[in-house]
């Protein structure tokens, strides 16, 4: 019976931590605090939760098929010309909390640069939809249906 419990506590702790390792992870550079993942339901489901702490949220997909994609190069430049984020982003969805301001946005996917303009405000958030002609590493379709807010 002993051994059972140990067995069940052992078990229960290695799924802990695999759930725990799973999870997509808040990260920061240069003061600035972001996520990136999405890759599966559970993973967007704690970004969803997340969303009210941080007021930019982006989305990377497919054009026509609507299929998330991954492996995207993300660099984020302030209005002085300082680059405050750059990082390959680990799943579609990014979300960040910057100072409020004007930032330039450089997405890379495939070699395909996009750029967009984005001023983060005192309060609130912004939402940004960014769909590449590629879906060679496609997951599951954007359901949000926008391209830009």
């Amino acid at each position: 019976m002993r051994t059972a419990v140990r067995s069940g506590v052992v078990l229960i702790a290695v799924l802990a931590a695999a759930v725990a390792l799973a999870q997509p992870r808040v990260r920061t550079q240069d003061g600035v605090s972001w996520i990136s993942g999405g890759i599966s339901g559970d993973e967007r489901g704690e970004l969803i939760l997340m969303l009210p702490s941080h007021n930019l949220k982006l989305i990377m997909a497919a054009e026509r098929s609507g299929a998330y994609l991954t492996d995207v190069e993300l660099v984020v430049v302030d209005a002085r010309g300082a680059k405050v984020l750059d990082t390959r982003l680990e799943g579609p969805w990014f979300l960040a909390q910057l100072p409020a301001g004007r930032y330039e946005l450089l997405l890379t996917h495939n070699g395909v640069t996009q750029k967009r303009t984005v001023t983060i405000p005192a309060t609130g958030r912004r939402d940004g939809y960014f769909y590449w002609k590629d879906a060679s590493s496609a997951d599951e379709p954007v359901d949000e249906g926008k391209r830009t807010k």
